[in-house]
């Protein structure tokens, strides 16, 4: 699937085909093919289009303008889909907020981005009805599903009011910022990853080719207020498929949903997986429609994806993918928390130095191409561009293999350091995962004045009667004894962040308050 590059890319003359240009094309070749599913709710492509420009006319007509902020605060509905791709049509920025956030988190964020328009549902408004009209106004607050009585919000209706706009101009800011995509900001302030039109195009053309199977029937469980879910439905709309949706994820309905509607692809994280096998273990559904199965947000433990093509017999594929950068990775052929490159032209491993690393050896990753991003945004008219001669050091470091494979090996501030041994949490954590009585696995180091860290383990398990003292034992026999744990505390459930992603920097701040070092 590498397709290197040969010459450096030649000016670009073409004026650029957008994605709401082609959703435009679409409803006019076949307006009366499906494009979204919504539990009986059956969305054409020509029924889409229509409600697309109907809502580009709602913010024009309350003064925005191109480069103003809209925040974006819904679950998997139609409107989320119509939304991002009105504010493409406009020109405005789209903002999505993060669902599981609290007004004490969200406030901060709203008063950096200077947002002028909130469009949300009214299960999750109550996160945001304390705001101060100061930082968001409060005529300027919108709600999808209409039940504004009582909350001072005003319902959708008004903003698709207006009649349907014929008139397709072309776009005049496809560089400009189009996209701000929140990080998860578990070590300190969240970042916000800006994106043009131009570089979300080019993410959902590297998309494509990374399936197995086309973007037939994409179920869409993942959270469109992230990258992963946002993304999946703009290559599936791009080639004229189908996005079931499951407005929040259950593993239950969406087993059903795969049935029911023969989806072809997933895009799901580690613990949605795990919940899907229970669920289909319990309860068997006709699954053999889906094609690929892909995996990203967090790594991904073998025996995971060995109980997946089990259960599902179809493979779990492992992509690096994170906010800044989507679609330079696609999926490696074993089973492992490994991918391979698209184009190894846009693609770096180094050392400290910033010298190419040999093969084998472990580096942080480089990144460049045109599905990057543009830089972290501050305020209008600020972007901090990041790059360094065209290469964003992403953090992450991995190795690659003789045969092409790239390993994950820690993100580098979690590579944990030992006595001047390097130990990859991963690792560790896929070898504790290997006892039948572990189901997920955390590894973290703590600071400690002799070794430099010392390294604590967090286990969920399976069977109340397991016995720490036989996982550390199984342990012993897989890892070397400088990369054992010195204490394994078991848990109810792991951490997470808001991103669904295990919370390290919480269980570090957990293992450094720990009153014992020996292995309990």
């Amino acid at each position: 699937m590498s397709c290197p590059e040969t010459r450096p890319h030649p000016v670009q003359t073409q004026r650029l085909i957008t994605l709401h240009e082609r959703l435009f094309e679409s409803a006019e070749a076949r307006p009366d093919a499906v494009a979204l599913i919504a539990g009986d709710d059956i969305w054409t492509y020509g029924r889409l289009a229509r409600h697309v420009r109907r809502l580009s006319q709602g913010p024009r007509a309350q003064g925005l303008k191109p480069g103003d902020r809209i925040a974006l605060h819904l679950t998997n509905k139609p409107e989320t889909v119509i939304a991002y791709y009105a504010c493409m049509l406009t020109g405005v920025i789209a903002v999505p907020l993060n669902n599981r956030l609290t007004r004490a988190e969200l406030e901060p964020q709203l008063r950096r981005l200077q947002v002028s328009l909130y469009l949300g549902q009214s299960d999750l408004y109550g996160a945001i009805a304390g705001v101060d009209g100061s930082i968001l106004d409060a005529g300027r607050r919108f709600l999808v599903d209409g039940l504004s009585q009582g909350t001072g919000a005003k319902a959708w209706s008004e903003l698709i009011e207006h009649q349907e706009d014929e008139v397709r101009r072309a776009p005049a800011h496809v560089d400009e910022p189009a996209l701000l995509l929140s990080t998860s900001g578990t070590t300190g302030e969240p970042k916000f990853v800006t994106h043009t039109q131009r570089t979300v195009c080019a993410i959902t053309q590297a998309c494509q080719a990374v399936a197995s199977r086309p973007y037939d029937v994409a179920l869409i469980a993942t959270p469109m207020m992230h990258g992963a879910g946002l993304v999946t439905v703009l290559a599936t709309l791009a080639i004229n498929g189908i996005c079931v949706l499951l407005d929040r994820f259950d593993p239950a309905a969406a087993l059903d949903l795969i049935e029911r509607h023969r989806c072809t692809l997933l895009i799901w994280l580690p613990f949605m997986y795990a919940a899907a096998i229970a669920v289909q273990i319990a309860q068997p559904r006709n699954v053999t429609s889906l094609g690929t199965c892909l995996v990203a947000g967090d790594t991904t433990p073998r025996n995971l994806q060995e109980e997946f093509l089990r259960v599902f017999g179809v493979r779990m594929r492992n992509v690096l993918a994170m906010s800044e950068s989507v679609g330079t990775f696609t999926y490696g052929f074993d089973i492992g928390p490994v991918c391979r490159a698209v184009d190894m032209n846009r693609v770096r491993l180094v050392d400290p130095e910033g010298n190419t690393v040999k093969r084998g050896e472990a580096g942080e990753l480089l990144l460049r191409g045109p599905n990057m991003f543009v830089g972290y945004w501050h305020g209008p008219g600020h972007i901090d561009d990041t790059r360094k001669d065209g290469w964003w050091a992403t953090g992450d470091v991995l190795r690659q293999d003789e045969a092409g494979d790239f390993w994950y090996v820690a993100r580098k501030k979690n590579l944990i350091v030992r006595g001047g041994s390097n130990i990859s949490p991963v690792e560790v954590e896929d070898a504790l995962l290997v006892h039948r009585g572990v189901r997920e696995a955390a590894i973290v180091g703590v600071p400690d004045a002799v070794l430099g860290q010392r390294v604590i383990g967090f286990v969920e398990l399976t069977e109340a009667a397991t016995q720490v003292e036989e996982v550390l034992l199984d342990l012993s026999t897989r890892v070397a004894s400088y990369k054992m744990p010195e204490r394994l505390i078991v848990v109810d459930k792991l951490s997470r962040n808001s991103l669904g992603k295990v919370d390290r920097a919480r269980l570090k701040s957990i293992g450094e308050h720990l009153d014992s070092w020996h292995a309990t």
